[in-house]
């Protein structure tokens, strides 16, 4: 699924914008782009949506980029602005970023203008994100005081000595009639005078030294004097929007308390407390100068021990390996086994290398390690993956997976397991163009290229007879996988392979219909064109004789043409689709409704279909809900009695919307992805 991107274009021409289009496009975003000249038109496509980012040139006789400007800082609106510049002159640079504008672009410079777009819609969505997280936190700290009120535990908060909130279960087991009593009294005169020092230094180190939380074992003094035992456990929070310190206070025993948090086997800390934990330890994390690393091991044949010899030897297993970490490990650090066949350690050290050196010394411990049940000796290995919690450290969930990915790599790589590995991030490699030519004038020689086939099912089937597919082309790989045009095509639009693409696709999708026609399935197929193939005159010469020995009714062909891609080239475009048209072959337009020129290029080109762009489906499939702007361009097109197809239909609730708004054809992985053969059963019956 691409990102919709919604984009304003001030004052441009669509020869401007189109190739901007264009290479967001390729760049796996799905751009809508409108086009406005004038103040009132700004102001009224400001109010209709939300948008993603406003570009506009420096030679504008209306409507200028100071002027929106100057109407978003009225408004409150938080939309970046990119301006096109003719050059890299540091004049424009400079004037642009006194003028407040968040990038500056050289028209020329085509991959920084999809950098600074992509950067700008990245920090936009980082403060969206932001904005909803202050919202939910604000949401989160109501409810949070609500439960506090109400809750069974003896809760208070306080900031330093002073209790600022107390609960009635609070005011209960101290003796108070109601906890009014307590607020802005000293937390200290609630306990013994033995203790009162102990309380007050660890209330002072909560802050200071920025711990998670800590615990106490005190005597409390009841209102009427009288004293009892009590664990008091301490943690930062909120209340009343200020920081403060929760205390909550239970007459259960310290001992109690911790067998609660143990694993019954291992005897180490089990998946609840690890997870609370670990939550605390990336909190600290985020929040500076607090990195540490978490290990993952996981035993490489505990599925195969369990089948050989039963829960029971598994268990032993687990009871030895527990009793050898603990030897090799450190108390200052947390020992875990969050599931059945692994353990975790939350190393709090930021040196990444002391964590790998320690996961290397258990590795070869754990492999070393030999246990008995019953008669029989068993021996296991281990694959542990090492990542780093740093500031930058998104959630628990995420760290989890990097550090057993990292162990689970270990095996794929020698199917045995037994090693140590750090986890690091990809990196976001450019592909050369240069390589991505040869690598498919290499797949077109050694045929090793091709075709899927997804259905495009009639929403109406009463006046449609024959069955309609979509051809997609993948790359095979070294060992046979199916490698996406996403991966291979992002730059293949620039160079001439592009073409030879096309016509082994084209050629290898007649050679399919061929197949399907002598098997008496009348299958109409659309294909895609790339943008040169349509300046290509020589593509319909070939195209003509290629018809003429296939022997194929050429209006079951239906060539694809984006949408920006006819409107860059319109000349070119219109030429290649009258072309096409004296061929008998039909034509869609694929992306409408993108670029500024949908309706010029709807009327130069005069497509038998029409299919909509990707990001309008994509918001009635997450909204749920109709949307103006494509019921406005359905409407058009119906007046225009044009067959409508609407592409990633990935659930039904959005079915009946498309259903009753009148569009012909659906598409998507919820009626079937694309698959090797034309066997979609369309119900004809």
């Amino acid at each position: 699924m691409r990102k919709n991107v919604q984009l304003m274009f001030l004052g441009m021409s669509a020869e401007e914008t189109d190739p901007i289009i264009r290479l967001l496009r390729a760049s796996r975003l799905a751009p809508r782009g409108h086009l406005v000249s004038t103040e009132q038109e700004f102001l009224d496509a400001l109010s209709e949506r939300s948008w993603d980012a406003i570009l506009f040139t420096t030679d504008q006789s209306g409507f200028s980029g100071k002027n929106a400007m100057h109407h978003l800082r009225r408004l409150d609106k938080d939309i970046p602005l990119i301006q096109l510049v003719p050059n890299s002159d540091s004049h424009y640079l400079l004037q642009g970023l006194k003028n407040n504008i968040q990038a500056v672009v050289p028209l020329e410079e085509k991959e920084l203008l999809i950098l600074a777009i992509r950067r700008e819609l990245e920090n936009l969505e980082a403060r969206r994100k932001l904005r909803q997280t202050e919202s939910a936190l604000s949401d989160a700290e109501k409810q949070y005081e609500s439960l506090l009120e109400s809750s069974t535990h003896a809760i208070a908060c306080c900031d330093g000595d002073t209790i600022l909130f107390a609960n009635q279960s609070m005011a209960s087991l101290l003796g108070f009639e109601s906890p009014e009593t307590l607020i802005g009294t000293s937390l200290g005169l609630c306990f013994s005078q033995n203790h009162k020092e102990e309380l007050q230094e660890q209330l002072q180190r909560m802050p200071a030294e920025n711990l998670r939380s800590a615990s106490l074992q005190l005597t409390a003094v009841r209102a009427d004097e009288t004293e009892f035992d009590t664990n008091l456990a301490l943690r930062p929070a909120r209340y009343n929007n200020s920081a403060c310190i929760q205390v909550t206070l239970s007459a259960e025993r310290k001992e109690e308390v911790l067998q609660d948090k143990l694993d019954l086997v291992s005897g180490l800390y089990n998946l609840e407390h690890f997870n609370s934990e670990l939550d605390e330890t990336l909190q600290r994390a985020l929040e500076g100068g607090a990195d540490c690393n978490l290990l993952y091991i996981s035993l490489d044949n505990y599925l195969e021990i369990r089948s050989d010899i039963g829960i029971e030897g598994c268990d032993q297993v687990v009871r030895d390996i527990s009793t050898l970490l603990k030897k090799h490990v450190n108390k200052a650090h947390l020992l875990a086994r969050p599931e059945e066949d692994s353990f975790a350690v939350v190393y709090h050290d930021p040196n990444p290398d002391k964590a790998y050196n320690l996961a290397r010394k258990l590795c070869k411990a754990i492999s070393g390690n030999i246990s008995e049940s019953g008669s029989t000796t068993i021996q296991t290995t281990s694959s542990i993956g090492v990542a780093t919690i740093s500031d930058n450290t998104p959630t628990r969930k995420v760290i989890l997976e990097r550090a057993r990915s990292a162990a689970d790599s270990i095996r794929a790589e020698n199917q045995r397991g037994n090693g140590v590995k750090l986890y690091e991030p990809s990196e976001s490699n450019t592909d050369d163009s240069t390589d991505q030519v040869f690598m498919l004038e290499d797949a077109i020689q050694q045929n090793n290229l091709k075709l899927l086939f997804q259905p495009i099912v009639a929403l109406n089937s009463q006046n449609v007879t024959d069955h309609h597919y979509e051809t997609f082309l993948r790359l095979l790989g070294e060992s046979g996988e199916e490698i996406s045009p996403n991966d291979f095509l992002d730059t293949l639009d620039q160079a001439d392979i592009s073409i030879k693409v096309d016509r082994w696709v084209i050629k290898e999708t007649m050679l399919n219909m061929q197949r399907e026609f002598r098997r008496k399935q009348r299958n109409r197929v659309f294909i895609n064109l790339s943008s040169r193939t349509l300046r290509d005159r020589k593509t319909l010469l070939w195209l003509a004789e290629l018809l003429r020995k296939a022997g194929l009714p050429a209006n079951y062909l239906v060539f694809q043409i984006s949408e920006t891609d006819a409107s860059s080239y319109l000349k070119h475009a219109k030429l290649f689709a009258d072309s096409l048209r004296k061929l008998h072959c039909q034509i869609c337009i694929k992306h409408f409704g993108s670029s500024i020129n949908s309706e010029l290029v709807l009327k130069q080109i005069n497509p038998d279909y029409v299919k909509l762009d990707g990001s309008y489906i994509q918001e009635l499939n997450e909204a749920g809900a109709d949307n103006k702007d494509v019921m406005k361009l359905l409407h058009m097109l119906k007046v225009q009695k044009k067959v409508t197809i609407a592409p990633l239909v990935e659930g039904t609730r959005v079915m009946g919307t498309l259903w009753k708004a009148g569009v012909d054809f659906v598409q998507g992985n919820y009626l079937q992805s694309p698959k090797d053969a034309m066997d979609y059963d369309f119900f004809d019956s």
